[in-house]
């Protein structure tokens, strides 16, 4: 269950309610499948045909072709900032990326283009509710309403956000309302089902299930939710006929299975739940709840060697939560590794200090080392925790099961996981196994043909340089290498070896050796051939940019020799730095490249690449903050890297100033890296 978001069909009048709904499977963002007739009401811009745009951009949205559709209207944007359609599709693109404080800008700009336009409020009243902030969001859905009190979108918005905010009633009463102007919405039916079994009215739900499900029937989602009905109503075999259906309709869904192996659980058939785990983990590897449950069903059936490799996959998944360490030591402990218990427990603890059934285990485990010393500290530093907790905390709270010592917390976990698919369709790039790590440097390199990643930037030296070029190619930024053979390159350094005949000092023969060689990983050579060209003209700022570039990349190229990880990346639940070998990580000097790069700068000022490449290795030698100095500068020199945005977002991301961050990955998204949006999807909820 989540949001329905829909696209108004009479466009752009604010008062329509006449709403065509098309469902995805899991987030159920629904698009309007609808023609743009504003060709004879845009007003035209010379050589731009802003209704093509417009009509290519919210075709690429009703394909899930999100990314594809904001730079189309980005286009717009900039033609005609005060068009309020681009910035309404674009907010609905990042809304549905989950890039949710983009999508409010853009909303929020619709308000201010057109104040009466209910739906600028409905949609902005959905982004504060995603980000809990109700109250602004009921005034929002209150405001929408006002501007069209028919409208049952807002009514099934607010709804959900009642649900969101566990007032069911409150729900159930906005679905009630949104069903009288319209009967067939089947959204509205699965919506109050749910808030009917949030107040165990079980057959209520089943009702309403039943309701949307024949409005809507190829959709998984509806017998899905009515199988946890009857799952909760102990029918087992009717609520598997339900996830059997759902899996029918949509076989990749991960979270189908799952839901089937709890109810399988349920019904004591451990195979079926084993073999559905397994499923779930076959199209979603790194689902940490999966491995989880699964290590209790493992613990449970006997196959402790299974259950152990099981919690350090969770563990590796989500190395700060103190679950896996605990019920991995209790499987330590009940095979006799009382060592490996305590060294669970031990980490349990470190998280956790307060978990006073980490104490307990932990002081049996020593007990049967002979540590009777550590086993009674432990033993009244956990009497201590209970009696704390019992003082400030009620019975059902959290913090009082952590300190009872009855709960179990080896029970099969039954809640929502980050579920996502295997295969993604093109747009859902938000879902994507993306390694979270820096974006690479940006150097010059030869601009081949088809390469359409290149960086525009005008400069003086570098139009020079292109001007004589003794390749045939010419140069162009990049954040990689040119794809050039080894043949190619050869051929190409004895081109230059010839013109050098000609012009022993011609600094740009130099450079494009240095370049070819860099290209084939021949950086030795290609550090001479750059400090060449410098030595010819000392104040040749590109070859102390290039040269700079080059020596970051054997660096790096001597580093993955020795397998060493990144030193600044994002990793689990939880942003993180780490190395492979800290030893290695202390000898990495980059004096040189900071010196090549403080060069350049100051012999062009306005060189922003060399500020972001800086900024790059500055991360690189954990000078955050500087780092993030350097990433602002390039953005303020010009031009407008998105890699800028994106690594300046990740760094301020792991210094836990996630506000900034997410603002600046969101407009890193905005301006083309797609990688932005699994970022904004695990950090920026």
């Amino acid at each position: 269950m989540n949001y329905e978001l829909r696209i108004m069909n009479h466009w752009p009048k604010a008062h329509s309610s006449q709403l065509i709904a098309h469902s995805s499977s899991v987030v159920r963002i629904i698009l309007i499948t609808c023609l743009l007739l504003i060709s004879a009401t845009l007003p035209s811009v010379a050589q731009f045909d802003i209704n093509h745009y417009l009509r290519e951009g919210y075709a690429d949205l009703n394909k899930s072709n999100y990314t594809s559709a904001i730079n189309r209207f980005n286009t717009i944007i900039q033609v005609k900032p005060e068009m309020l359609e681009p910035y309404y599709f674009r907010g609905f693109c990042k809304l549905r990326l989950d890039d949710y404080q983009g999508a409010y800008a853009d909303f929020q700009r619709v308000i201010e283009l057109n104040p009466y336009f209910a739906d600028g409020y409905r949609l902005r009243g959905v982004i504060k509710a995603q980000q809990q902030d109700y109250q602004d969001a009921m005034e929002d859905f209150a405001k929408a309403l006002e501007l069209d009190p028919a409208n049952t979108d807002i009514y099934t918005n607010r709804g959900y956000t009642y649900i969101l905010m566990k007032n069911y009633e409150q729900a159930i009463a906005d679905f009630n309302e949104a069903l009288k102007y319209n009967k067939d919405l089947a959204p509205a039916f699965f919506d109050r089902g749910y808030a009917k079994m949030c107040i165990d009215d079980f057959d209520g739900a089943i009702e309403d299930f039943t309701k949307g499900i024949k409005l809507s029937p190829y959709k998984p989602g509806g017998y899905a939710q009515r199988a946890l009905a009857y799952c909760e109503k102990e029918d087992y075999k009717q609520a598997i006929v339900d996830m059997d259906h759902a899996i029918e309709l949509d076989p990749q869904a991960p979270e189908q299975y799952f839901n089937r192996a709890i109810i399988r659980y349920k019904s004591n058939d451990l195979k079926g739940t084993m073999d559905d785990y397994n499923k779930v983990l076959e199209l979603n590897p790194d689902n940490a709840l999966t491995y989880y449950n699964r290590a209790i069903l493992n613990t449970e059936i006997g196959k402790t060697q299974e259950a152990v490799a099981d919690y350090s996959k969770v563990i590796e998944l989500s190395p700060n939560n103190i679950l896996p360490y605990f019920n991995r030591g209790a499987v330590k402990f009940e095979s006799g590794d009382y060592y490996g218990a305590i060294e669970d427990w031990s980490q349990a603890i470190g998280i956790f200090p307060d978990f006073a059934k980490a104490y307990q285990a932990r002081s049996s485990a020593r007990y049967q080392i002979g540590d009777y010393a550590g086993a009674k500290k432990d033993e009244n530093i956990a009497k201590q925790k209970i009696d704390e907790y019992m003082q400030r905390t009620s019975g059902d709270s959290l913090m009082a099961d952590f300190a009872d010592t009855s709960y179990n917390f080896r029970k099969v976990i039954e809640f929502d996981s980050d579920f996502y698919r295997a295969n993604m369709d093109d747009g859902e790039v938000q879902n994507r196994r993306v390694v979270i790590d820096l974006k690479p440097i940006i150097l010059l390199t030869a601009k081949m043909p088809g390469d359409d990643n290149l960086i525009a930037v005008y400069l003086k030296s570098l139009e020079q340089l292109n001007s004589k070029s003794p390749t045939g190619f010419g140069l162009a930024f990049a954040d990689h290498q040119a794809d050039i053979s080894v043949d190619t390159v050869r051929i190409l350094l004895n081109q230059t070896e010839q013109a050098k005949l000609q012009s022993t000092f011609d600094c740009s023969l130099y450079f494009h050796q240095g370049m070819l060689n860099s290209v084939v990983h021949n950086y030795n050579q290609s550090i001479k051939s750059y400090s060449s060209a410098i030595s010819i003209d000392p104040k040749f700022e590109l070859a102390y940019l290039n040269r700079a570039a080059t020596r970051f990349l054997m660096i790096e190229y001597m580093n993955s020799l020795d397998d060493i990880a990144p030193i600044v990346t994002l990793s689990g639940d939880n942003t993180t730095a780490h190395r492979a070998d800290v030893k290695r990580e202390e000898q990495t000097d980059y004096s040189e490249v900071i010196e090549d790069l403080n060069v350049a700068i100051e012999l062009n000022p306005h060189l922003g690449i060399a500020y972001y490449d800086r900024g790059n290795v500055k991360c690189m030698s954990r000078d955050f903050a500087g780092a993030i100095d350097d990433y602002t500068r390039s953005l303020e020199a010009g031009p407008e890297l998105p890699q800028a945005y994106y690594n300046r977002g990740l760094t301020l991301i792991y210094l836990k100033d996630k506000e900034k961050g997410c603002y600046d990955i969101s407009k890193a998204g905005e301006m083309g890296i797609e990688d932005a949006y699994a970022v904004l999807r695990k950090y920026c909820k």
